[in-house]
């Protein structure tokens, strides 16, 4: 189980420093593009880079995608647990649960597989403006589901994720630090 921890740390650790690079170099981006077109649109030389739209909306997929792993880790996507609760037998919602879980994982799988094609396929492909392939934007696809397949796996094996802050205990953390 140490390893187990271990593992998941550096994971997730890589998981927010990408979401955290990635905003940084959106919002950096984006500012420059609009101090270029609006603020110093007078000078000639000093023109917007036609490539940031682009980046901006694959750097958008890349935090879509991260982004709804870490929402697989904290239990904050939609489900039906209190309908579960209210309307079914505590055993087979367990049983519903559990089928509905593989169900996800089967998927996650089927697009990690395909997302790896696809991206293996888009290597060839550049971008309009600037010559960046395709394949690091579609790569997006199999690192997000290799993520959330991750974590529905922990929650399919353990009941919930076991290394997860639950969230009293992010709540009291955060309010803690004030």
């Amino acid at each position: 189980m140490e390893i187990l921890k271990k593992i998941d740390k550096i994971l997730n650790l890589i998981r927010v420093v990408l979401i955290v690079i990635i905003m940084i170099a959106t919002i950096g981006m984006c500012t420059t593009n609009i101090v270029l077109r609006y603020v110093i649109r007078s000078e000639s030389s000093f023109r917007p880079f036609p490539w940031v739209n682009e980046l901006m909306q694959m750097a958008g997929i890349w935090i879509a995608f991260l982004a709804a792993s870490m929402g697989v880790r904290s239990n904050s996507h939609v489900s039906l647990e209190s309908f579960m609760q209210n309307h079914v037998p505590e055993k087979v919602g367990k049983i519903l649960k559990k089928v509905a879980l593989l169900i996800v994982l089967a998927t996650l799988a089927y697009l990690f597989f395909f997302g790896i094609k696809t991206t293996i396929f888009q290597k060839r492909s550049y971008l309009q403006n600037i010559h960046l392939s395709y394949a690091w934007f579609y790569s997006a696809i199999p690192v997000g589901c290799f993520y959330m397949f991750y974590e529905y796996l922990l929650i399919l094996i353990f009941g919930s994720n076991p290394f997860a802050k639950k969230s009293e205990e992010a709540c009291e953390a955060s309010s803690g630090s004030f």
